[in-house]
């Protein structure tokens, strides 16, 4: 019997439950009578916090699950050539690294320095500013902003050079947050805004796209090299369909959030392509350091698309 163990930490509604359950999908035609495939599509249901899923992968509690990749950079440094802030806004610029050479070499930095096997890149949404008293026009209303961010050091300083007082709060206390106004401002794509609850309490969004969210798949590696070839290339095989179906899904879920925000009367600005570019510049001299790590190949195929 092949038995899988998968969890995530949005809702079952959410794109990437919903890549899993197609995934689920798949294998069990292949195996009918051979496959146990758990997924649990929130683990904050199991009473833990969202970023406890990368320690129970990696002890090998939970098989798999996926994760912003921001959260690795502490260990695998390579995974910050995609947490530069206003670099990458095109989701054909960020599959097209994600899905040549440079994703191959950033997977096997991870399986290097982790007990994880990479597999594959999922699509977060391109992440926009949501406020709960304003747009952000100018470093005026930065500095003018508390904000709430992933737990990540390149987004910390870049947030931070820019005006804003960033503080990172794991999405489980996310809404409680926004509620309390223990942060006036947040970054999340439009679905991530709309599964939390926060454009109850957040009437401005501001169209930043400041990043792209990368979730990276992650298999404990023991887990992975335990299964037989069989199965470990029918996983593959299946995954990059689901791949397809779940990036399709984000793709879709953009414009539904988009017309659900302006039905609810939500004020949305796009940032002013001026006003971005500078924010681009800062950012960029903060996170050179970084791309300068990579082989010249990787660099220059990141540096042509930007």
């Amino acid at each position: 019997m092949n038995k899988i163990y998968w969890a995530g930490y949005h809702p079952e509604r959410s794109v990437q439950a919903k890549g899993i359950l197609y995934l689920k999908k798949k294998l069990e035609e292949i195996y009918p009578n051979n496959l146990e495939f758990k997924f649990v599509s929130d683990v904050g249901d199991l009473n833990y916090n969202a970023i406890d899923l990368l320690r129970l992968v990696e002890e090998g509690e939970i098989d798999c699950c996926y994760f912003f990749s921001s959260y690795l950079t502490e260990r695998v440094e390579e995974l910050n050539l995609f947490e530069i802030p206003f670099q990458i806004s095109s989701r054909d610029q960020v599959y097209t690294l994600l899905d040549g050479t440079v994703g191959k070499h950033i997977s096997q930095k991870v399986e290097d320095n982790t007990g994880y096997k990479v597999l594959g890149y999922w699509d977060n949404g391109i992440r926009h500013i949501s406020s709960s008293n304003r747009h952000i026009k100018s470093f005026d209303d930065c500095k003018a902003s508390s904000i709430r961010i992933a737990n990540n050091k390149m987004h910390e300083d870049v947030f931070r050079a820019i005006g804003f007082e960033p503080k990172f709060i794991d999405v489980k206390k996310l809404k409680d947050a926004v509620i309390s106004n223990e942060v006036n401002t947040q970054e999340n794509p439009l679905t991530n805004i709309i599964n939390y609850g926060i454009e109850n309490y957040h009437p401005y969004i501001t169209l930043s796209s400041h990043l792209f969210g990368t979730s990276i798949l992650l298999c404990n590696k023991k887990k992975f090299y335990d299964w037989d070839q069989e199965f470990r290339d029918n996983l593959e095989a299946q995954l990059k369909e689901a791949t397809k179906y779940q990036r399709t899904l984000a793709i879709e879920e953009d414009i539904t959030c988009m017309k659900l925000l302006k039905e609810k009367g939500t004020k949305i600005l796009e940032i002013d392509p001026a006003f971005r570019n500078q924010l681009k510049s800062i950012a960029f001299d903060i996170g050179k350091e970084e791309i300068k790590k990579f082989p010249k190949d990787i660099q220059k195929k990141f540096n042509e698309l930007i």
